[in-house]
């Protein structure tokens, strides 16, 4: 069985070889909430593994090329991508009518909050 401080170094490990690819790809998909990937390569910059100027440009590149791009994929994938392949997504169209419903009465509150819960953010 895995140790998790062990799993842990592995992940930082990985991170760290993959160097500004690697907070790019961690900010852009989110897998990894910002919240721990920042404070580690701030961390390896005050180490003099990494530049300031590139993880900041990672970062910053990362963060917001992951949420562009799902924004162009549900606005110009939207309704009839997931009308046409959601099946494939387990998603139903009758769980697609609850959630516009949802949204249309809770969708600025939601959108707000989910801000702030890692993972649901982007």
């Amino acid at each position: 069985m895995i140790n998790i401080e062990d799993f842990i170094i592995s992940l930082a490990d990985a991170f760290k070889n993959l160097s500004y690819f690697g907070i790019f790809l961690a900010l852009c998909i989110e897998f990894v909430p910002a919240e721990v990937v920042l404070p580690l390569a701030g961390y390896w910059v005050s180490e003099g593994d990494m530049a300031f100027i590139g993880v900041v440009a990672a970062g910053s590149i990362g963060g917001v090329a992951g949420p562009l791009t799902l924004y162009w994929l549900g606005r110009y994938g939207g309704r009839p991508f997931l009308n046409k392949y959601g099946k494939y997504f387990f998603i139903k169209p009758e769980s697609l009518d609850k959630s516009d419903a949802f949204f249309e009465k809770h969708g600025g509150l939601v959108a707000f909050s989910g801000r702030f819960i890692p993972g649901v953010r982007t």
